[in-house]
């Protein structure tokens, strides 16, 4: 009777112990793994791998991905063993490898509806982006739209790689793009990420954007906007806010502006409030967000009010 075969618990433990203690044994092993039939031995030596990355079996690896890229949803539904070989590979850091990162990031399966393999997008994106970094804008570009009903990725994965690279343009065309969602909070996290592109440009879309926003009657994006300039102190972009104080906006937003530049104390918005608390239409609304917790210069600001002739 032949030997039984090891229960998958066993074999990664037989692994664990190997990985510590002889490398030429471990990888022949989780070589013999990821050559099996059975599913949860190659999950086995696929999660061995991913502690502990051996460039032995980077061979293996990219067969067995093929092999199971061929039929994905029927080998490997929801793509968990072929996005554990992404991350070998990407450990391993061999660049002819980059035609596997664009195969992950085409990957598109769908069950009863559902897009299964959007984190096997995004880990492609994220491989590309190491071992391709020159073709990587271009195959980001393909996925800036790239969002299910749930989830922000692998568009989100594409915006954080493009803008670690410095590769701005591509963020600022999906930001001026009539047919971009009109999500506040989807704008707001990209317009994050743009915030450290050349400060000539990020004024010249915020301006652009913000006095869109007003044409529209938008005020969720004119919040977002403010938001993002204060918290992000974009001083280039401060004369936006003074734009929005004196625009056609509701006494509700002109509220929260007056308290969000208050907060700051930063004399360049203290001086727009001061501004507006002369020569704007609601000074009432000035005096109270000057008066919720003043600072000795917010005091003086409205010392100067009580003063005035």
């Amino acid at each position: 009777m032949p030997p039984r075969k090891p229960r998958p618990s066993a074999d990664r433990a037989r692994l664990k112990v190997l990985a510590a203690a002889d490398d030429a044994a471990f990888l022949a092993f989780a070589l013999e793994l990821l050559a099996s039939d059975q599913r949860l031995d190659r999950e086995a030596a696929l999660e061995a791998l991913v502690e502990r990355p051996v460039a032995g079996a980077r061979d293996a690896a990219r067969t067995l991905y093929f092999d199971l890229d061929a039929d994905g949803l029927k080998r490997d539904q929801g793509a968990v063993q072929r996005g554990a070989i992404v991350q070998i590979l990407r450990a391993i850091g061999d660049v002819r490898d980059a035609e596997i990162a664009v195969r992950a990031a085409d990957t598109r399966e769908v069950v009863f509806g559902e897009d299964i393999t959007w984190r096997l997008r995004a880990q492609g994106l994220t491989m590309l982006a190491e071992q391709a970094p020159d073709l990587f804008p271009f195959y980001a570009i393909e996925h800036l739209e790239d969002v299910t009903l749930t989830e922000t990725e692998p568009a989100g994965t594409a915006f954080q790689l493009l803008a670690a690279m410095e590769s701005f343009a591509p963020i600022y065309g999906w930001l001026r793009s009539p047919s971009r969602p009109q999500s506040p909070q989807l704008v707001a996290r990209v317009f994050e990420l743009f915030a450290a592109a050349p400060a000539p440009i990020v004024r010249r879309f915020v301006e652009h954007e913000a006095a869109s926003a007003i044409r529209r009657q938008d005020e969720a994006m004119c919040t977002v906007f403010a938001e993002a300039i204060v918290n992000l102190e974009l001083e280039a972009s401060y004369p936006t806010l003074a734009a929005l104080l004196g625009a056609k906006i509701s006494g509700e937003l002109y509220a929260y502006l007056a308290l969000l530049l208050a907060a700051t104390n930063r004399p360049p918005l203290l001086a727009i409030l001061e501004e507006q608390l002369h020569g704007g239409r609601r000074p009432k609304l000035i005096i109270e967000a000057l008066r919720l917790r003043p600072t000795p210069e917010q005091q003086a600001i409205l010392d100067r009010w009580e003063q005035r002739d």
